[in-house]
């Protein structure tokens, strides 16, 4: 794994804790983790950051953006402790304080929660506000104690819809008067306009009307508003009258939400080329679902009656009913092989996921070849569980009269794949979530015929249990705890893959090495925080492609999303504002549970050469020896120092 440069933005301190010294950073990076990153075969080191996780800024808006100043001091300091990418979550609009699950959100349109308002005082662009405007309504971000915060996501959409609208009538002032090099962000809003203006437009209108009802359940809105897509497209009269209505009504609202969205397409697309410059990579997510919004403009391409789900992992194991539209299979090709509406609206969710990314994760890879699928006329719940009694649901391949033509089992090799090859992405680089129910036709077609690989979650199983060298590694994902957290449950401690003597004799392979094996053994037994570095010098150890969450990275007891629940902290973990002080605080702490990627390098390192040691005595035919290469003996000596220093108290 190689980077192009590293510009930090760390600056000395000789009464804080110690950290690396500018002069000791390329040292650390290039002389230090990278050696032990080429030996190990590192690939690619991803860390899951979702959107709003982003740090704080001296303003808090209320949520994290990955794009604008913040983002361009975070990712030269992942760069810094070995990482070249992140794992966004779906970027997609969110449209109230009360669906905030990024897994919710839209596939064409980008959330305009990441806009960071302060570059909208700036030349580039036209200083649409003032630092008046900004101080009036951002908080000023303050130290709660913790490595971590809370997003506030009620104040983040008051803080945008009052700073978007303000700037959208002063970028209208300034460009009536050619002011302050409006005309040139005139010319490229017209630009946006002309090449997204279609999907934008939908958007915006539904974004209108869910403001008019107070909801975006628009199966609740009257017959025409619900349907008036649909009936535009056909060229219905009194849908197009309507439609001349609302926009009339309630241009500006309607004009700020296009207009919104131009300013984070710019933001982007800047973003874009300062992570090329500094050869950082984003990940995007491919969400197996469509949002309501999506639903409303294209509901000729879904079936009418028909919802996905999962068999299991319910209310009492039951079936879950994630209410995700199916899109229908007889309108994904057409009779001459070509695309179909559905087929259409796939490819363009798969292409909005690419742009402006360089890799993207295919959630749920059941849901594109097999997606389980329920009549959502069926579904009875009591007491939160399903009643399975009147449930009527399965797999599409099982239910031939709703996919006839077996179209789902074409969607892999006709429509996601060749859009990979389109972008320049091998098909067994992206994070393909195959952590599903397996069925005969998804293994005859995903494994079998294309060979694809998933993903290694240590949570569960061993690394040498991995499916595919191919396959991306990780611990614990986006919904699980941190592995500080994990290890404390019974389920954890018990299970085979956290067993003390597979980690330790696993780790330790060489028997030249048995005693200190054997007391490393008795140390990861007794110390939960000992067992969850062995867990991820076992990921480093075994799999090239990396994923490691951002709170397991900077040692935050908290979790993210809780798989499964609704509680009033899903989705909300982010970093605080001062992540990097955070960081190396804790890594001098007594106690640290963030991640020292010298140290976790260094057990993985030696554990290869132990490896390496035993199987070259057994090809030449000798007694094993103890494992002395002097290139691997530099690097870890290397890997020590840097340990030891990360772990300095303060000064």
């Amino acid at each position: 794994m190689q980077v192009a440069k590293i510009t930090s933005s760390y600056q000395y301190n000789p009464n804080f804790q110690r950290r690396l010294r500018p002069d000791e950073e390329r040292d650390y990076r290039q002389n230090a983790l990278q050696p032990a990153f080429d030996y190990l075969g590192t690939q690619e080191v991803a860390m899951i950051l979702h959107g709003t996780c982003y740090p704080e800024s001296e303003k808090d808006i209320g949520v994290g953006s990955p794009y604008g100043k913040v983002a361009a001091q975070l990712l030269p300091f992942e760069m810094l402790h070995g990482f070249n990418s992140n794992q966004l979550g779906p970027v997609g609009v969110l449209r109230d304080a009360q669906s905030i699950s990024p897994y919710k959100s839209t596939v064409s349109t980008r959330n305009y929660l990441f806009l960071d308002l302060e570059e909208l005082t700036t030349d580039k662009y036209a200083k649409i506000l003032s630092k008046d405007d900004i101080d009036d309504v951002f908080e000023k971000s303050s130290d709660n104690g913790e490595n971590y915060t809370y997003s506030k996501f009620p104040d983040a959409f008051a803080n945008y819809e009052y700073c978007i609208k303000k700037a959208y009538k002063n970028f209208l002032d300034k460009a009536s008067f050619a002011k302050d090099g409006a005309l040139e962000l005139h010319r490229e809003f017209n630009e946006f306009k002309e090449k997204k203006g279609s999907v934008v437009y939908k958007e915006a209108l539904f974004d209108v009307l869910s403001k008019t009802y107070g909801t975006n359940e628009f199966e609740t809105w009257d017959e025409l508003d619900a349907n008036l897509m649909a009936r535009i497209d056909k060229k219905d009269p009194e849908a197009l009258a309507r439609y001349k209505k609302v926009i009339h009504r309630s241009k500006d609202d309607f004009d700020t939400y296009i207009f919104g969205q131009f300013l984070l397409d710019k933001q982007i697309k800047e973003n874009t080329q300062f992570r090329k410059s500094i050869g950082f990579k984003y990940i995007s997510d491919l969400l197996v679902g469509f949002s309501k919004a999506d639903e409303w403009a294209n509901q000729d391409a879904f079936l009418k009656d028909y919802r996905m789900g999962c068999p299991y992992g319910g209310k009492n194991n039951g079936p879950q009913v994630w209410d995700i539209p199916v899109l229908d299979p007889n309108k994904l090709f057409n009779e001459d092989g070509s695309l179909g509406i559905a087929g259409k609206l796939l490819k363009r969710k798969m292409e909005s996921a690419l742009e402006d990314f360089d890799n993207v994760r295919i959630d749920h890879a059941l849901g594109l070849v097999d997606p389980y699928i329920y009549d959502k006329n069926s579904v009875l719940l009591i007491d939160g569980a399903v009643d399975t009694n009147k449930f009527r649901g399965g797999n599409i391949s099982y239910i031939a009269s709703v996919d006839p033509k077996g179209n789902y089992k074409r969607v892999l090799n006709e429509i996601i794949i060749p859009t990979l090859e389109e972008h320049g992405i091998d098909k067994n680089y992206p994070v393909w979530e195959d952590l599903c129910t397996d069925t005969p036709t998804f293994n005859r077609i995903y494994r079998d015929r294309n060979k694809l690989p998933g993903i290694t979650q240590l949570e569960y199983m061993r690394a040498e249990e991995s499916q595919d060298p191919d396959d991306w590694g990780l611990v614990g994902s986006h919904d699980s705890p941190p592995a500080t957290e994990m290890i404390k449950k019974d389920w954890v401690k018990s299970h085979h893959a956290w067993n003390v003597f597979y980690l330790a004799g696993f780790l330790n392979s060489n028997p030249t090495r048995a005693e200190f094996r054997d007391k490393y053994c008795q140390t990861i037994d007794v110390n939960p925080r000992e067992r969850v570095k062995a867990k991820f010098a076992e990921l480093f150890l075994t799999c090239k492609k990396i994923q490691i969450s951002f709170d397991d990275f900077f040692g935050i007891s908290k979790t993210y999303n809780v798989g499964g629940t609704e509680n009033n902290t899903n989705w909300k973990l982010r970093l605080n504002k001062d992540y990097q002080d955070s960081y190396y605080k804790n890594l001098s702490s007594e106690n640290p549970t963030a991640l020292n990627m010298p140290e976790i390098l260094k057990i993985a390192v030696q554990a290869k050469a132990d490896m390496n040691a035993v199987k070259n005595s057994k090809e030449l035919g000798i007694p094993i020896q103890p494992a002395n290469e002097p290139h691997v003996n530099y690097i870890l000596e290397k890997l020590d120092k840097y340990q030891k220093i990360l772990e300095e108290p303060e000064q």
